[in-house]
């Protein structure tokens, strides 16, 4: 491919459908999510002089006789460009996006398939071999991106792997991330179609309700959590988060956000500055994050209140000591319980995120963590059985160990047991799933807070919505 100008080029970004199952009910509860991170690559390629687009397929493009027919649409509208086709591979969707490369490279034989994702750098050697990709990203993509399309000679571009003239997969030398985030331009939400997208079922307070993210790696070392972006953990000022919110308030009308950074509050300052522009913009919204229960305080959670946060997201995944240390969630039980008390009393709705069938557990540590769940009461729960993820140390320990049962890349969506474990069957982690889920939304009084909490037509939606889907679980998950 010859690339002199960046008029030339035309690059497609393709988000692939996330198709869970019918017996997973934490993503039968879940809506249409946002491809955040190629709204966010699609305006660092743009701003670069080259025209982008994104083809979500989950909303136009759901099976792959109509993504051959999306990207004949493409080919016509840009006769003569030259193509850079870009997916974004998690493992679910690996098999998907193998055969959308396929698809991709009958209709345009000269294009350049790219492929990034935490399924892509960490198994890019089969994602090069499997599929018709001639360039994996490793890690952050956007100034490797870059470097593609402005057609930089292959072998000087950092953090990508692809095959040489003898077929054989070279991986170049690691990208330097970029270490300041706020240089990065607004995600171009022009290329979404931002009221076709909603929060899963119970996460927003009202519509329109967007997701948004603004930081980027993880400094903490739980083991079933890929790290894609690295350790070193970024986070957007508060002042550009606040920019990105008005811009969505104001265009498109959005009223409620989830931010759906993995520890929202890691930086204490950054959100109380974030909370006083909003009231200082006077901004009529409310807000949903995800965050650790070692990173909120009563204060903080007071502020974040009055500002319109009406819900927190804990990842706890469990109540047992043993478990917790063995998954180096780096928590206690007293610490999660402290947390579920001060959000409750800031007038926070409350919701804790499980796992069953981690390392460590056996049945008497499920039925531990299930007591205490019943016990302290969140609002809501979500449970997954614990997935190894390439890339991830739980992967790499159960390999090692001859643990894992399927490499079946289409099974890895949190509801099928994957790894053989010394005290629990793979029937009993199935079971104690199911179980989680039912004791706890058909326990009485939980039922009665849902009830009583329930103020507006929204709330009476996710509630009707949500125990419609409880109920196909059920019926599916037998």
């Amino acid at each position: 491919m010859s690339i002199t100008n960046s008029n030339e080029v035309f690059c497609l970004l393709v988000s692939p459908v996330f198709n869970p199952g019918k017996a997973n009910l934490l993503m039968m509860v879940r809506e249409q999510d946002p491809p955040l991170n190629l709204a966010m690559l699609a305006a660092w390629v743009r701003q670069k002089g080259v025209e982008v687009a994104i083809l979500d397929c989950a909303l136009d493009a759901p099976d792959l006789m109509s993504f051959g027919k999306q990207l004949s649409v493409y080919k016509e509208k840009h006769q003569g460009r030259k193509f850079v086709i870009g997916f974004y591979i998690c493992t679910p969707t690996a098999y998907q996006c193998y055969e959308l490369a396929k698809i991709s490279r009958n209709i345009f034989p000269d294009a350049v398939l790219v492929a990034g994702g935490p399924h892509a750098t960490f198994v890019f050697n089969e994602v090069l071999n499997e599929a018709p990709i001639d360039i994996v990203l490793i890690g952050e993509s956007e100034l490797s991106l870059e470097e593609i399309v402005l057609q930089k000679p292959i072998e000087s571009i950092s953090g990508i792997a692809f095959k040489d003239k003898n077929n054989e997969i070279v991986k170049t030398l690691p990208r330097e991330r970029i270490t300041d985030i706020n240089i990065l331009p607004m995600p171009a939400y022009d290329l979404l179609k931002i009221t076709k997208y909603r929060p899963p079922i119970g996460a927003f307070k009202r519509l329109p309700s967007f997701m948004l993210t603004f930081s980027r790696g993880c400094p903490n070392n739980c083991s079933f959590c890929t790290k894609t972006l690295g350790k070193n953990h970024l986070q957007k000022s508060p002042e550009k988060i606040l920019e990105e919110v008005k811009f969505l308030y104001k265009n498109y009308g959005v009223v409620d956000f989830v931010f759906v950074d993995d520890t929202f509050t890691t930086n204490r300052g950054n959100v109380i500055r974030f909370c006083q522009l909003l009231k200082d913009e006077n901004i009529n919204i409310s807000w949903h994050c995800y965050t650790r229960v070692d990173h909120v305080d009563a204060e903080l959670l007071q502020i974040m209140k009055k500002a319109g946060c009406h819900q927190l997201m804990y990842g706890v995944e469990s109540f047992s000591p043993e478990v917790l240390n063995l998954i180096n969630k780096n928590i206690t039980p007293q610490l999660i319980e402290k947390a579920v008390v001060i959000t409750k009393n800031a007038g926070i709705s409350c919701r804790l995120s499980l796992m069953v069938g981690n390392r460590g557990d056996t049945k008497e540590s499920l039925e531990l963590t299930l007591k205490e769940v019943l016990r302290l009461k969140p609002d809501f729960i979500n449970v997954l059985i614990a997935t190894p993820g390439p890339g991830t140390p739980f992967f790499e320990w159960a390999d090692r160990e001859g643990r894992i049962l399927s490499k079946q890349w289409d099974l890895y969506t949190g509801s099928t047991p994957l790894v053989r474990l010394e005290g629990l069957s793979s029937k009993e982690i199935n079971d104690f799933f199911k179980k989680f889920w039912l004791r706890f939304y058909f326990h009485p009084l939980i039922i009665f807070k849902l009830i009583t909490k329930t103020t507006n037509k929204y709330q009476i939606y996710n509630l009707f919505k949500g125990f419609m889907r409880v109920m196909g679980f059920l019926v599916k998950r037998k």
